[in-house]
């Protein structure tokens, strides 16, 4: 079971591109993508570890390696 301590706020950076319905399938209501020339960016995501491990597989699957992780505790907005 999810409580909120458990949740953390990730911007996630990687290079390759996702499928063009990965962010409507694999990720929670109110993640951002913003796709660059060879790198995209899942920004607002809100999961806890589980939930973050499974969204890296499932873009390593399809070809998408990790640059760049940070996370942001949300306590200030």
């Amino acid at each position: 079971m999810n409580t909120t301590a458990e949740t953390q706020l990730y911007t996630l950076r990687f290079s390759g591109s996702p499928e063009a319905t990965f962010l409507a399938d694999y990720c929670p209501v109110g993640t951002t993508l913003t796709i660059e020339q060879h790198t995209f960016t899942l920004a607002n995501l809100r999961t806890d570890q589980a939930g973050l491990i499974g969204l890296i597989r499932s873009l390593h699957n399809l070809g998408c390696t990790l640059t760049s992780l940070a996370t942001d505790s949300g306590e200030d907005k």
